[in-house]
Parts: structure tokens; sequence; C-alpha cells
């Protein structure tokens, strides 16, 4: 009898300690999976937004006519290539965790950057007809194509700056 009491007290005392450094490994482990997630998001849209102002350079070359239509085609393509698996890489994320919402809306303005690339392919294919009926609306959707594009790269840069800083926040949220 004399050794049930301490044998209780010491099995309540070694459950207490197992159940929160069993707390502490799953909140870490979900941290750093949040982290990650946050991570790969942003990481998602800084290359697309890099891509996007490699693109517009050329875009804006053709708009102002200092290179042929048919010479951004490439250029277009590659584009709208890379932004697809972007778009793949960003609908995977969007699947579970903390930051789904935030990748769904970069999923949307990759998206809306296709778009854009594909108004500009038109516009470009408008402008190198060599009938020359169409050339009006050729440039005309080249420019337009040309402003959702820088829109496009904006939203997703500010996308990217408000995962970063909410990532920040929290981070510093765990560590207080």
């Amino acid at each position: 009898m004399e050794v049930l009491l301490p044998l209780l007290i010491f099995f309540a005392m070694s459950g207490a300690v197992l159940w929160m450094v069993w707390r502490v490994v799953v909140a870490g482990g979900r941290a750093r999976r949040d982290n990650a997630s946050a991570t790969r998001t942003a990481e998602t849209a800084r290359r697309a937004e890099m891509q996007l102002a490699d693109l517009l350079v050329v875009v804006d070359e053709m708009r102002r006519r200092r290179i042929a239509p048919a010479e951004t085609a490439p250029a277009l393509s590659a584009c709208w290539t890379e932004l697809g698996r972007h778009v793949a890489e960003a609908t995977a994320l969007a699947k579970g965790g903390q930051w789904a919402s935030s990748a769904t809306a970069l999923v949307g303005d990759l998206e809306r950057a296709q778009r854009a690339i594909e108004l500009v392919a038109h516009g470009g294919q408008l402008l190198s007809d060599p009938r020359g009926s169409d050339y009006g609306e050729g440039e005309t959707s080249v420019k337009r194509g040309y402003v959702n594009l820088v829109h496009a790269r904006e939203a997703i840069h500010e996308r990217r700056e408000t995962i970063v800083l909410a990532a920040q926040a929290r981070r510093a949220g765990v560590r207080d």
C-alpha cells in the first residue's frame, strides 16, 4: 500500500508530461507544414511574376512595333505553358491547409494572366495577317492584353506580398 500512492503520482505526472510533449510535437509539425505551404505558394507566385515581367518586355516591344508579332509567338507560348504549370502547382496547394484560400486566389490570378496572353496572341495573329483587314482590332487586342498582363502581374505580386507578410506575422506569433 505504501508503494501504490507514489506509483499513482508517478504515472499521473508522466502521463501529463507525455501529453504535453505530444502536443508540442503535433503543433510543431503543423506549424512546419503551414510554413512550407506558405513558402511554396509564395515561391510559385514569385516565379510567375518574374516570367510575366520578362514577357511584358517582349509584348511592349511588339506593341511599339519594334519587333514583329511572329517573333513574340514563342515567348507567348512558353510563358503560357509555364503559367499552366504554376496553375497546377497552386491548385495542388489549394486542396487543403491554412493557405488554401491564398492558393485558390493565386490560381485565379494566374488564369487571368493566361487569358491576357491569349488576347495578346490573338492580336498578334491579326497584326500579322497579310490582308490587314483587322489591323485595328489586332492593335486593340495587343494593347488590352498588355494592360491585362500588367494588372495580372501586379495582382500576383500583391498576393505574394500578402502571403509573405501573413506568414511572417504567424511565425512571430508562434515564437512569442
